[in-house]
């Protein structure tokens, strides 16, 4: 779905995409410990180990994108970002799958053997990428070329001073290195 054909119709006027912002927001943990350990490895994968996941259409998706990516399982052919665990053609491991409200994944880690969690929801339990992540979704991969933070404006607003002042601020060195700072690899600045 594109965003600016939706917000057309509903809004009466076209938007402008401005500038965005990629974010990583998915990476895998171990669970089967406390939130704080977060030692065990995926090369400890065993047949029938549990992975929670979100069971939204969109994050669940991206949850098994990137299991796929790693060849932890496969999906069926050209199912991209409607995935589900339905569709699922090959679980070597024969993991069972725990579908679960994004916010409770980090929550249940202790109870599974590891998660793929939402950025924000892992950096509100404490986690990392650059710390804690045993997978992480790459830049480059379809999901996060697809969701990003984006400025969007009014058509005919893109030129505004205060527009244009906001985008070079947020495509600054100064933002790039406050995100690089703080969030830990978890977000991915404007390149």
């Amino acid at each position: 779905m594109d965003i600016r054909s939706e917000n057309d119709k509903k809004s009466g006027y076209e938007v402008q995409m401005e500038a965005e912002e990629r974010v990583i927001v998915f990476a895998v943990a171990s669970g089967g410990v406390s939130v704080e350990d977060t030692e065990k490895s995926l090369d400890e994968l065993e047949d029938g180990d549990t992975i929670a996941v979100p069971n939204d259409t969109t994050n669940e998706a991206r949850a098994l994108l990137l299991l796929q990516d790693n060849g932890y399982i496969t999906l069926k052919d050209g199912v991209g970002l409607t995935a589900t665990t339905k569709d699922i053609v090959e679980n070597p491991h024969n993991i069972t799958f725990v579908e679960l409200e994004a916010a409770q994944v980090p929550r249940t880690l202790p109870e599974v053997s590891f998660g793929v969690l939402n950025g924000n929801y892992a950096m509100e339990a404490g986690l990392t990428v650059a710390d804690d992540a045993l997978l992480y979704e790459s830049d480059d991969s379809e999901a996060a070329a697809t969701y990003v933070n984006v400025i969007a404006v009014k058509e005919g607003n893109e030129n505004l001073p205060k527009i244009k002042a906001l985008v070079d601020t947020l495509k600054s060195d100064e933002i790039k290195q406050f995100i690089n700072d703080n969030y830990n690899g978890g977000v991915i600045p404007y390149k």
